[in-house]
């Protein structure tokens, strides 16, 4: 009999003993849509946990689909940050089926026309942190100058809100906001990689707008619409766009009409993307005034991580003042 209560009293304090000790903390699971995207949160997360990335490479987020290894992160993840329907819309089903306690942060507000950071991140933006509010002075004081020179098809919204590091700064708050909520122990730690992030975008932004400064009232084609965000943050002409996204192919007639506009319009140089065939840069350039570059708005040809974000922006403006410099 004191055999079995000793017995009895091992298990038990044996049980006690693993309740009370402390257990390991579950890592941080946070997955990120796109690499412009992936980078920003990367920022707010240095050193706290790394973020997955679904749409990798050159891949264009328009057309992706979803592999079985994006899949499982999904299901797997205590965050996911992309930028709502209007661009990832392989993402809007999946999202769907997530367990409830997954916090899901749509960054852009659907309801505004020129399209916005969303202000209301699910109930995240502003819980745990001391959230700041950082102000360009000058960002936006020729923004829309020109007016708007054509429609865009992503249900009247331009999604590429990343392109304006106004936006970024945005983003970057909403992030480190959510993720100081889920865990609060790393507030400070987020709060810190934050004011860092933020601090580095105010100088890439203040160096782009010294780079693309003579380029102001420019006509510049791309080939495809992305740009509004960038041009009207930095008081620069709407981009001519020769189509909607890269998987709508332009039609003959449209091919013909911007080159009209190359034309007409003295445009300097027609910027190529990694995810369209050079063939339309060609078309578009022959026999006219225009020199081809190429421009990125993924950062499709960039390592993911914190850094790409700043070089993306950096060298989109290396891009536009190398088209000033080559053909003045």
């Amino acid at each position: 009999m004191h055999k079995l209560h000793a017995a009895l009293f091992c298990a038990a304090a044996l049980a006690l003993g693993l309740l009370a000790s402390p257990t390991k903390a579950e890592p941080l699971r946070v997955v990120v849509s796109i690499k412009p995207l992936h980078s920003l949160v990367s920022m707010v997360l240095d050193g706290i946990a790394e973020p997955y990335l679904i749409v990798k490479g050159a891949s264009s987020p328009h057309g992706h689909a979803l592999r079985p290894s994006d899949a499982k992160a999904l299901a797997d993840a205590h965050a996911v940050f992309w930028i709502g329907p209007n661009l990832e819309t392989f993402m809007v089903k999946p999202l769907e089926s997530l367990p409830v306690s997954a916090r899901v942060v749509a960054l852009m507000d659907r309801g505004a026309h020129s399209g916005h950071v969303h202000s209301g991140v699910k109930d995240a933006a502003n819980k745990g942190t001391d959230a700041h509010t950082h102000e360009y002075k000058d960002s936006t004081d020729r923004a829309h100058e020109h007016g708007h020179e054509h429609e865009h098809e992503h249900g009247d919204v331009d999604p590429h809100i990343w392109l304006s590091p106004q936006h970024a700064v945005e983003i970057i708050e909403h992030v480190a906001a959510t993720v100081s909520d889920i865990v609060p122990a790393a507030a400070d730690r987020v709060s810190a990689n934050r004011d860092r992030a933020i601090e580095e975008l105010i100088d890439v932004d203040a160096e782009v707008r010294r780079l693309i400064k003579p380029m102001h009232d420019e006509y510049l084609v791309t080939l495809h619409e992305a740009y509004t965000h960038f041009t009207n943050h930095y008081g620069l002409r709407d981009f001519i766009a020769l189509s909607v996204t890269p998987e709508h192919k332009p039609t003959p007639g449209r091919i013909s009409e911007v080159r009209r506009m190359i034309n007409e319009y003295f445009v300097r140089c027609v910027f190529a993307e990694p995810q369209f065939p050079d063939t339309y840069v060609r078309l578009l350039t022959e026999g006219t005034r225009a020199q081809a570059d190429v421009i990125d708005p993924l950062g499709a040809r960039l390592r993911p991580g914190p850094d790409l974000y700043p070089q993306l922006i950096r060298l989109m403006g290396f891009a536009i003042r190398g088209c000033y410099e080559e053909t003045s």
